[in-house]
């Protein structure tokens, strides 16, 4: 839903109906994450788009998800590593596939299957549905991150969140010190994201959820106005040490899985443009870029 008359709203209200993730959760979170800008860029990471998601969380996030949701060509663009990261071969098909995250329908869809991912994830550790602070908490931390932290947290809730978290701490000094500086714990660093996710929840549930100026979209304009940024994003960027990022021990199983033959499909551009009623000629430049590049892929 790159154009046309829809809104960033309506984009988030129908991946809530095609996942079992709550509206106002997931237009919380896109308060959160970019004050509902689909164009919104990190200034420390890679993350971008509406959800901010990471190139490499992006691309694994669609390979589990794109056949699910129409986009099996582009899922089929994008392998898997024996140690679990998602890559492209082709620079060009991975510069489209990532642009991807601009367009707020595709960037909402994934959003809600990563959330059911991470509720997967997390239901095993806490014996019940994880909170909307803890799910976001996964977006954050990444599912491992989040599971390690969430049983720490069970374990001794006094302990200090810097001193089992360092990197992270590092990149999110907001979030896990204090304004005086002083380490938080990790109960105290939970009482800050739920109280992050928790007040954006109460504006969407009573409609002051921020309304992204639709025309500046429309036209390719990025949104006047500032907003606190997001905590960033850390999950798959290498935090947690040597080696690979904390992996995902459950994933949502209610998406279909490829049995290997496949009939005759459309152009992955012009499927997208059908599923999503996009206009291609109407989204700003990336996104234009991302459609063009499918189309010259033969995608």
């Amino acid at each position: 839903m790159a154009g046309g008359g829809g809104s960033v709203e309506a984009a988030i209200a129908r991946a809530a109906q095609a996942t079992s993730i709550d509206f106002n959760f997931l237009l919380a979170q896109a308060e959160v994450e970019s004050a509902m800008n689909p164009e919104a860029r990190a200034a420390t990471s890679s993350a971008t788009g509406l959800y901010q998601f990471i190139e490499s969380t992006w691309l694994g996030t669609v390979k589990r998800h794109g056949a699910r949701f129409g986009l099996g060509a582009v899922a089929d663009q994008i392998a898997m590593s024996e140690s679990g990261n998602a890559w492209v071969s082709d620079p060009a098909q991975r510069e489209a596939i990532l642009a991807l995250r601009n367009d707020p329908q595709v960037a909402a869809l994934m959003a809600a299957g990563l959330a059911e991912d991470n509720r997967a994830h997390l239901m095993p550790i806490l014996g019940r549905q994880p909170s909307h602070g803890e799910l976001y908490l996964a977006h954050f931390l990444g599912a491992g991150g989040a599971g390690r932290f969430l049983s720490e947290l069970q374990a001794n809730p006094s302990q200090s969140a810097p001193a089992l978290f360092a990197r992270p701490a590092a990149a999110n000094r907001g979030i896990f010190y204090g304004p005086d500086g002083s380490p938080r714990s990790l109960a105290q660093v939970m009482d800050v994201i739920e109280g992050k996710i928790g007040r954006a929840l109460d504006r969407a549930s009573d409609g002051r959820a921020p309304r992204f100026a639709r025309a500046d979209y429309v036209r390719g304009n990025t949104a006047s106005g500032g907003f606190t940024p997001a905590p960033y994003l850390i999950a798959d960027e290498g935090v947690f040490g040597p080696g690979p990022s904390p992996a995902l021990t459950h994933t949502a199983a209610n998406f279909p899985r490829s049995n290997g033959s496949r009939l005759p499909r459309a152009p992955m551009s012009q499927i997208l443009g059908n599923t999503f009623g996009s206009d291609p000629a109407a989204a700003p430049p990336q996104v234009r870029r991302a459609y063009d590049r499918l189309k010259a892929l033969g995608l």
